[in-house]
């Protein structure tokens, strides 16, 4: 189990939320929060500003401090680096291969 799907795990118990309640209210599928759950699927960044919006918390606070958290990659640790223009310009682009894969 990693640490974010921990905290969603507690967040919905201490809320008393179901799945489908945090779809409705993040605007996404409850698909995608069960995938997430079962560590099927990893939750790309541009979701979890909105889950935690609209769960009242930060990001910080759904995906832990990046630098104890150990179920971060090296990877995910310099794209949390990254100045806000940078990683836009790669999540546009991270969109635009998802795009033509499908």
């Amino acid at each position: 189990m990693n640490y974010f799907q921990k905290k969603l795990t507690q967040i919905m118990r201490e809320k008393n939320l179901k799945q489908s309640d945090i779809a409705e209210m993040a605007k996404l599928s409850q698909t995608t929060i069960s995938k997430w759950l079962r560590m099927e699927t990893l939750p790309r960044v541009r979701s979890i500003e909105p889950l935690a919006k609209a769960l009242n918390l930060t990001v910080g606070d759904l995906i832990g401090d990046f630098g104890n958290n150990t179920d971060l990659t090296e990877d995910d640790k310099r794209f949390i680096c990254l100045p806000p223009n940078r990683k836009k310009f790669l999540l546009n682009f991270l969109d635009f291969i998802d795009k033509e894969k499908a």
